[in-house]
């Protein structure tokens, strides 16, 4: 029986940021047909590409997930620490002639245990030998505009308030047919931030095929994402003042329908969130302009 006690909505003090405030996990769904190739010197190209591999050319549900660890890094050495299992939703408008994608995006993310992957409800810090409590994520919904540069400035996640956001595409690039799409995000709480000084550092790689992307029958194209983060010490670690940070990895992507998520992700969030997968698209409609 799971224990909804240590549940709570997002914070500034228990992040678990997904930078893309998200994280933009695609799935692929894909006619066979005839490739042509993009031409990523020319804006309009790179655009579409983008489109297709962050988001999507219709404003149906997305959804997406990533399974992966963090450890903890002191004096360069890395120590395991905990497992992350973590899914987004959301919804985006495209406009061509700008050249701008608008979204609404949904995340809830548990930790879990090292070794058996189930949900951490306390966990025994090895750098301190306390146990601490160990938090739930639910962030959003929140409003992400980007362009084909990516976008930078002040968040506009009412949870990230006053935090400071700089994110930029690196690609895409055609390697044999394979295109490889590269996002960088740095999240910070701003220099007079009341409490302790935070930073998230983000490096995801997208993966799609040419023909997918060209394919006028698609509307996503994501064969896989792959993350790792570089991430302050979270609150709920107490480890204030001590060394060192965080480093994540994590891969994922490819989720169609909810049932494509892995099945223990669709139980916790079914028994700890019900609101989230019973409708989906009335969830992400309560955002705030």
């Amino acid at each position: 029986m799971f224990n909804k006690s240590n549940t709570y909505k997002f914070s500034r003090r228990s992040m678990v940021f997904s930078a893309s405030a998200a994280s933009f996990l695609a799935p692929n769904i894909c006619v066979a047909s005839k490739t042509k190739v993009l031409d990523f010197s020319k804006q309009s190209d790179r655009f579409k590409a983008i489109v297709k591999m962050r988001a999507c050319t219709d404003e149906r549900v997305v959804y997406g997930g990533v399974k992966g660890l963090y450890y903890g890094v002191v004096d360069s050495e890395i120590t395991p620490l905990y497992g992350v299992l973590a899914g987004t939703m959301a919804q985006y408008k495209v406009n061509y002639s700008t050249q701008q994608i608008i979204g609404t995006t949904f995340e809830v993310a548990y930790f879990t245990d090292w070794k058996t992957g189930r949900l951490l409800e306390t966990f025994r810090n090895p750098y301190t030998d306390s146990i601490v409590e160990v938090p739930q994520t639910r962030m959003g919904p929140s409003k992400i505009t980007f362009s084909a540069e990516g976008r930078s400035g002040i968040s506009e996640n009412p949870a990230l308030k006053n935090f400071s956001i700089s994110h930029r595409f690196v690609g895409p690039r055609n390697e044999n047919g394979q295109v490889y799409l590269v996002t960088e995000s740095i999240v910070k709480t701003p220099e007079d931030f009341p409490g302790q000084p935070f930073k998230y550092n983000e490096v995801t790689t997208y993966k799609a095929h040419m023909r997918s992307i060209t394919d006028p029958s698609t509307v996503m194209a994501n064969d896989s994402t792959h993350f790792n983060a570089v991430v302050s010490w979270r609150p709920w670690l107490k480890m204030q003042g001590h060394p060192g940070h965080l480093f994540g990895t994590a891969s994922g992507g490819n989720y169609n329908k909810i049932s494509d998520f892995p099945p223990y992700y669709v139980e916790l969030t079914k028994f700890y969130h019900p609101d989230v997968f019973s409708d989906t698209e009335a969830l992400l409609s309560t955002i705030k302009e």
